[in-house]
């Protein structure tokens, strides 16, 4: 936004950051173009006529070779008893696609391997993913369910699912992620790069680089490949905020999917509820500069994804380069937050606006443009009053958020006296 007057002010305040911290991208193209029409330096490619991979000339930076033979010396070591992937939140393609490569990769390796989660897919085109690539997805709710396991490993997350306790015999084994953890993980193999958008990207990298490359030993890895290539094209919006290690990623697995598959998940529908619930935001909408703030009301579980939609949606509006969406999903406040401005750090804005629950877990987290956040009701979710409840629920978020952007507060008077 141009001139002092917008969010930009904030940015010395928690929350922010410089905006050298972000890699400029061009628009996005096809991945399988030439990527120098993408501004990608530091890399020149050849596809070779009917070639099935792109074939380095020069390497772009990106991690460390030695990191693909650590996991597998960690994974083939491991292999007296079950691994379990527990995915963190709601299941996204990159948690999908990361979960069946790091699972690919055990079975490679003589490993057992059970992708979990707690919460529910709540998005239609993920779960089109599932059922379209068959991918194996068991649902956990108690403690118990994870007992038969002894190894733990975590794709695209730094922390085990809030939502349910791990058993202690459980040994957290991997962390494989692209998110900025708050405190480092415990684990016996931990790989965080902060310099690519999707975790997808590393597992190709993995691939890319000698462990368990694609289509060798004339295995079928297109489903692994399909859904790791959503995964990316997913979490860098379309290619849009891609570094070079993701278009490269990108590239590689190309080859090996399944092209119709990646049309039909493409096709991103919305259900009736989460088309209400945005209709429920634009009219709740509060803008305060460049920053906008809305509350969606009640949504179903498998409809959780109309939050983030409905921020996605808000932040298209010219003048807004900030935008917070929240809403009540069974027992939790749940919220999105989706920014374009560079010097906005999402996991920065989540730590400093919800901080950590009494067991030092944070309530929210987040990437280059995305973060989110998830606030337990508690006793409060059994009260009938949805009015009084919802009342509770604004004035708790609107408090919070006014940490990083006071001027909400005031808001927050005007609101209450209106209702």
């Amino acid at each position: 936004m141009p001139g002092g007057g917008g969010f930009e002010h904030a940015k010395a305040r928690p929350g922010f950051r410089s905006p050298s911290a972000l890699l400029p991208v061009g628009p996005p193209v096809s991945v399988c173009g030439d990527l120098r029409a993408r501004g990608v330096r530091g890399a020149e490619t050849l596809l070779g006529p009917g070639a099935h991979r792109w074939i380095p000339v020069k390497e772009v930076a990106m991690g460390q070779p030695e990191r693909g033979l650590e996991l597998q010396r960690v994974i083939a070591s491991a292999t007296d008893k079950p691994h379990v992937i527990l995915l963190w939140g709601h299941p996204d393609p990159d948690a999908i696609g990361a979960a069946m490569a790091h699972k690919r990769l055990c079975e490679r390796l003589g490993a057992s391997a059970t992708i979990a989660h707690v919460l529910p897919v709540s998005r239609a085109e993920n779960r089109a993913l599932i059922k379209l690539l068959n991918v194996p997805l068991m649902r956990v709710s108690e403690p118990s369910d994870l007992e038969k396991f002894g190894y733990l490993a975590l794709v695209d997350a730094s922390a085990s699912e809030t939502s349910i306790r791990v058993p202690e015999s459980l040994k957290l084994l991997t962390v494989v992620d692209h998110h900025r953890p708050l405190q480092p993980p415990k684990a016996e193999f931990v790989d965080i790069r902060h310099d690519v958008c999707s975790t997808c990207t590393i597992y190709a990298d993995y691939a890319e680089r000698g462990l368990a490359p694609f289509g060798a030993g004339g295995n079928d890895d297109s489903p692994v490949a399909t859904a790791m290539f959503f995964g990316i094209q997913t979490d860098t919006d379309d290619f849009a905020i891609a570094t070079q290690a993701d278009l490269r990623a990108a590239a590689y697995l190309k080859p090996f999917c399944d092209a119709e598959t990646l049309s039909r998940v493409g096709r991103r529908t919305l259900t009736a509820e989460a088309m209400d619930a945005v209709g429920r935001a634009l009219n709740d909408l509060e803008v305060i500069r460049d920053f906008a703030i809305a509350g969606v009301g009640r949504v179903s579980a498998n409809n959780r994804d109309a939050i983030p939609m409905a921020a996605d949606f808000i932040l298209r509006r010219e003048d807004i380069d900030t935008a917070l969406v929240y809403g009540i999903v069974e027992d939790r406040i749940d919220g999105s937050l989706r920014t374009r401005r560079p010097s906005v750090d999402p996991a920065a804005f989540m730590q400093a606006a919800f901080g950590d629950d009494s067991e030092g877990r944070p309530y929210g987290g987040g990437r280059a443009d995305m973060g989110g956040f998830r606030i337990p009701l508690g006793m409060l979710a059994e009260s009938d009053d949805d009015a009084l409840l919802w009342r509770l629920v604004r004035e708790t978020v609107y408090k919070r958020v006014a940490r990083v952007v006071p001027e909400l507060e005031k808001k927050l008077d005007t609101r209450s006296r209106a209702d």
